[in-house]
């Protein structure tokens, strides 16, 4: 396990990690500085797993090796989703194609090329982890600023709770990844904006 943050120092390689303009839904308003997006389309669907799998976008930066780590301000939100992505894979794709909740899970998880975390209805903390559902996350301190930290080689992707000094949340371990990866953001169908943040600041 990783060690906890404290407020002061953050003990992981930190990257500024921007938003790639390029790879971002057509439901999706990034701003000029390429630190900030928000879900702005109508909603995809009163089907609640239509409304939240179809708004993602990648970070500019490409992983092959190392370790780095960033930080996404989420305060306010009702759904997210974030961490890494295989760049083999696109950051959307069309609800259509999966015909039951199994399909859908599995989209977000590390065989499809995805290492997230989320929350969906306010309340709900979830892993996409490999299942045919996701695995439900207690937290404590809901947060507001979660801390994302990939080690290549070991073949892990932990996540942090910044408001609560640093606290883990989850760690996805072990894993062999085939292609380069990308950071991956889905603010989900709710308007307030996901910003990325350079740590301690």
């Amino acid at each position: 396990m990783y060690p906890s943050l404290s407020a002061d120092v953050v003990p992981f390689p930190t990257v500024d990690v921007t938003l790639n303009p390029h790879t971002a839904n057509l439901n999706l308003v990034m701003s000029k500085n390429r630190r900030q997006v928000r879900f702005v389309g109508a909603k995809l669907s009163a089907s609640y797993l239509e409304e939240h799998y179809d708004c993602g976008i990648l970070g500019s930066q490409h992983f092959s090796s190392g370790k780095h780590y960033w930080e996404v301000d989420v305060a306010k939100k009702t759904d997210w989703i974030l961490g890494v992505c295989s760049n083999s894979v696109g950051p959307t794709y069309c609800f259509s194609q999966f015909t039951n909740n199994r399909n859908v899970y599995s989209r977000y998880q590390p065989q499809s090329g995805y290492w997230v975390i989320g929350l969906h209805h306010k309340h709900e903390y979830r892993a996409y982890e490999e299942s045919s559902t996701s695995l439900l996350l207690s937290m404590m301190v809901p947060p507001r600023r979660v801390g994302v930290f990939l080690d290549y080689e070991a073949g892990t992707v932990s996540f942090y709770n910044v408001t609560n000094h640093g606290f883990p949340i989850y760690t996805f371990s072990k894993y062999y990844f085939p292609t380069t990866l990308s950071p991956y953001f889905n603010p989900c169908n709710c308007v307030v904006p996901m910003t990325l943040r350079r740590p301690s600041s």
